[in-house]
């Protein structure tokens, strides 16, 4: 019979534990999203060209996996319908549009001044993507009853962009109302508000008249600075 020695019992060692999961398992689950992101801002893009070439009531989901460069059935994987896609399109100028009126109004501290911070961003961020302008202001009023539809879900994903856009000027200006209201008296959410439609009317008529050849006859410049002073006196007590 033989035994085994006490010491060498000591010595051994202990099972190993089963590993941890592996650390490069949420870097590559990373690098997977991050190639669907990019696939999705391609696809977006690809179907902004074919909308404005061919126009949005003759785009279809076939003509716009020909242009990104997939099949059919992996453009269903990204976006079930054009519906869905022309949302993504809209959103993202929106979002543009609503994070650089948030940072420059962020930058003021006047009424006033952030009424115009909003008027020249809006203007600015359009006036130079008029094509983009066009699809995401225009594209309801000239289809009328075959316009592209959103449900809930996406209106509910456009709402916070609103309160991302008017949030700041109207917090400014409530501030400024505790101690004397505005020389027009419209409350501070309103007049942020029209501020916003106002620039949008600016880059409606834009947009209207440069598609004709026969641009305004005043510059971007003159028209924000124009509409910029009847806001900030009508916000001065």
């Amino acid at each position: 019979m033989c035994f085994v020695p006490t010491s060498s019992r000591a010595t051994r060692k202990p099972p190993k534990k089963k590993a941890s999961q592996p650390a490069e398992i949420p870097i590559r689950i990373a690098r997977r999203e991050r190639r669907r992101e990019q696939s999705r801002e391609e696809i977006v893009a690809a179907a902004r060209r074919v909308m404005l070439r061919d126009g949005i009531a003759a785009t279809t989901l076939d003509a716009v996996a020909k242009e990104v460069g997939l099949t059919k059935a992996a453009l269903y994987y990204y976006y079930p319908s054009k519906d869905a896609l022309y949302f993504e399109l809209i959103f993202g100028a929106v979002e543009a549009e609503s994070r650089a009126i948030h940072d420059a109004v962020a930058k003021t501290n006047r009424g006033g001044a952030a009424l115009r911070a909003l008027i020249r961003e809006t203007v600015h961020t359009f006036a130079a993507r008029m094509d983009d302008f066009r699809l995401t202001f225009m594209h309801g009023q000239v289809a009328g009853s075959s316009a592209v539809r959103f449900g809930a879900d996406q209106f509910a994903r456009i709402r916070p962009l609103n309160e991302l856009a008017y949030a700041g000027a109207t917090a400014t200006l409530a501030k400024e109302w505790k101690h004397a209201r505005g020389r027009a008296g419209v409350e501070p959410r309103l007049m942020v508000f029209l501020a916003n439609v106002a620039a949008v009317g600016i880059l409606t008529v834009k947009g209207m008249v440069e598609s004709l050849g026969d641009p305004l006859l005043y510059s971007d410049e003159q028209l924000i600075e124009g509409l910029a002073q009847i806001f900030e006196a009508a916000a001065t007590p």
